[in-house]
């Protein structure tokens, strides 16, 4: 068919209708990922720690409005990358998920050499001031303060540990009316064991001892929660079993999950195509439900 002149042909409509709607996806698209960005931002930022000109903060993920009201058990998430870099929004997601379930999900900021020019000690220190911030200050937040769960990946899983053994660190801070040592733990493939040969022995250097969680364990470890890949070549599953029986030893409860293929960091959306995120959530989930942290899911 032969357009009229001066008017567009049926093969110029129709391109044009294409465009139209490859720009009406494009938006649709956009728009989505805006609100899935949008859904994964904090509900609430709070500064627990001011060091010379830096700021550190928790990232406040709360439970629906529509939730029934009343203090909530929390968990205290550490973000890894070998306390030299990474942010807080690692944990974003799992924060989201565990609160749209019911409760006070934060991720923690702390001092990272690129950033801060600090060391695993300070980072350290950190955690263990926002765990006695949320003792503090928790009910301002809807936290049932004597149920805090901490946990954290890599470098992260290794501040989260050693709040649980205890180190022989000086703390400034102490204060027996907010404790440090957490209620329960949940770590993704943790830095446990800082002893020479190890992977991270060099960053932690001569402080090594006091800060490896695997050499602290002793009675009065929390129930724990480990979660690790069989392919991690930065975390071994002989340094996470290890671990996991010398809290048994202790009389402590140490669950271990190994997911087979696993690198390190698989709980990330972003490693290995997100394969073994949705089974690492599930297990978090039941953990927490186990510890009557969270209501069963609904059948």
């Amino acid at each position: 068919m032969t357009a009229a002149p001066g008017q567009p042909s049926p093969l110029a409509l129709a391109a044009g209708l294409v465009a139209l709607l490859g720009l009406l996806l494009l938006g649709v698209h956009l728009v989505s990922r805006w609100r899935d960005r949008q859904a994964l931002q904090p509900d609430a930022v709070h500064v627990y720690k001011q060091v010379g000109a830096h700021a550190l903060a928790l990232h406040v993920f709360s439970p629906p409005a529509s939730a029934v009201g009343g203090l909530r058990p929390a968990l205290l998430l550490f973000h890894g990358g070998g306390w030299q870099r990474g942010n807080p929004a690692q944990f974003y997601p799992q924060c989201r998920l565990v609160s749209q379930r019911g409760m006070v999900c934060i991720s923690a900021a702390y001092r990272v050499a690129a950033q801060h020019g600090s060391t695993p000690a300070d980072a350290l220190q950190d955690a263990r001031d926002a765990m006695r911030h949320l003792r503090r200050h928790g009910a301002a937040l809807g936290i049932d303060v004597r149920r805090i769960a901490a946990g954290g990946g890599s470098a992260g899983g290794q501040l989260a540990a050693a709040l649980g053994t205890g180190v022989p660190l000086p703390d400034p801070n102490t204060d027996p009316l907010a404790p440090t040592r957490p209620d329960a733990l949940v770590l993704y493939n943790p830095m446990l064991d800082l002893a020479p040969g190890m992977p991270d022995h060099a960053l932690v250097g001569a402080q090594w001892q006091a800060l490896s969680p695997r050499q602290q364990v002793g009675p009065g470890m929390p129930p724990t929660l480990v979660l690790s890949g069989s392919a991690d070549t930065d975390v071994a599953v002989a340094t996470v079993d290890g671990f996991c029986q010398a809290v048994r030893g202790q009389g402590g409860d140490c669950q271990l999950h190994i997911y087979p293929g696993a690198a390190h960091g698989f709980f990330n959306p972003g490693v290995q195509g997100g394969r073994h995120v949705a089974a690492a959530n599930r297990d978090l989930l039941a953990f927490l439900v186990q510890r009557g942290y969270l209501p069963a899911a609904p059948r």
